[in-house]
């Protein structure tokens, strides 16, 4: 499977999952449960169910950020959502691979510290220096000028 997601959004859908299951349809048989078992150390993607599909829905949950990572290699297991009938040995779970592809924008520059704390003496002249301000992009890949 793949998928791709702009960085810093959130509740987004990167990608559908799909599962042949060959229980009845809408029934608690049918109903499968996916989870990441590899690949996302911080929780940035969840996978809930559709109640309707049976798709898992991988969504992210926590913002990414295309500077410090651009991709993921997911491992995902559906599952069951209740036990196999007696006497079916089959696995109750399968496993796939999911690729998800980071995409850069173009973020605003931010202040470095923000806020900024100064002091003043009484009584500077006119058109006295009071501070400097200096400010970061944080598109490290991307050449652009600040002003």
């Amino acid at each position: 499977f793949f998928g791709e997601v702009h960085e810093n959004r959130v509740n987004v859908i990167v990608a559908n999952l799909s599962v042949t299951d060959k229980d009845q349809p809408l029934t608690p048989a049918w109903n499968t449960m996916y989870r990441i078992i590899s690949g996302d150390l911080n929780g940035h993607f969840s996978i809930p169910t559709d109640p309707t599909t049976n798709e898992g829905l991988i969504t992210v949950v926590k913002p990414l950020d295309f500077e410090l990572t651009r991709s993921f290699m997911l491992i995902v297991e559906a599952e069951n959502a209740i036990p196999l009938a007696q006497g079916i040995h089959l696995p109750r779970q399968s496993t796939a691979t999911v690729s998800v592809r980071i995409l850069d924008i173009n973020e605003s520059p931010e202040f470095n510290p923000n806020p900024k704390t100064i002091k003043l003496e009484e009584g500077l002249p006119v058109r006295s220096l009071l501070t400097t301000f200096t400010a970061q992009d944080p598109d490290s890949f991307m050449r652009q000028s600040i002003r």
